[in-house]
């Protein structure tokens, strides 16, 4: 189970120094922000509520594509 939370880290990835750990990362970081924002978007006001985000803020970061942060 992955927690979903208003935390901005959920949504960036982090920055290592290691170029090519870095490339190797991106497939799964893009792969998990997209399965993340997939799942918010289904989700109703009430279980946002529940996890702290509100409609609005919700929706728009499930529209945003994989690749943005």
């Amino acid at each position: 189970m992955v927690a979903i939370t208003k935390d901005a880290g959920v949504f960036v990835t982090t920055r290592r120094h290691d170029t090519i750990i870095n490339l190797m990362d991106l497939p799964r970081t893009w792969l998990k922000r997209h399965s993340l924002r997939q799942k918010l978007g289904r989700m109703d006001g009430r279980m946002l509520r529940d996890i702290g985000w509100n409609v609005y803020d919700a929706r728009r970061e499930a529209s945003k594509p994989f690749w943005k942060a």
